[in-house]
């Protein structure tokens, strides 16, 4: 029964992490904050998410070269991306596990499409600013996506190799 609920909750969990940072920035943070722990707290593999948090940094550096290059813009430091990134890599031990079965190709063509929609929904919604024009930096996410998403859910098989759910 709670592995049922778990299967449902951690999706909207996520989706809720995502929704307050990046509809409320830095001034919400702590509702994201608080999803996370939530996670944690109920998670049945508390010690293998913990092990995966670090993957975050992959993409808080993804984020921090592609604000150096102008393709973002932040209006402050967006500290709110950071819980959001470690909540984000939570997912490939849950409700992202279907990914590891995919071939590298499926994988470059959903991080694409995903990963550019969570960005575009985000200048949408006001979170980020997009300086060289949405049609340039649809090209960049695009690649950018097709080669962080494969390798997150690499790292992500390696760093739980051997541990089930």
């Amino acid at each position: 029964m709670i592995m049922h609920i778990w299967h449902w909750f951690q999706p909207i969990n996520f989706q809720l992490i995502w929704l307050s940072a990046v509809l409320g920035g830095n001034q919400w943070i702590i509702f994201p904050i608080v999803l996370l722990c939530l996670h944690f707290a109920i998670t049945p593999n508390r010690q293998l998410d913990l092990k995966v948090l670090p993957l975050a940094i992959i993409g808080i550096t993804l984020d921090a070269v592609l604000t150096q290059l102008n393709i973002f813009k932040f209006f402050q430091y967006p500290f709110w991306l950071v819980v959001l990134w470690l909540g984000f890599v939570l997912n490939f031990g849950h409700s992202l596990k279907f990914l590891r079965k995919l071939k590298k190709p499926w994988l470059m063509i959903i991080g694409s499409i995903g990963g550019c929609y969570a960005y575009l929904a985000s200048w949408k919604l006001g979170a980020v600013a997009l300086p060289l024009g949405a049609p340039f930096s649809v090209i960049v996410l695009l690649i950018a996506w097709a080669l962080i998403l494969p390798l997150l859910v690499k790292i992500d098989l390696y760093l739980r190799e051997g541990q089930h759910e």
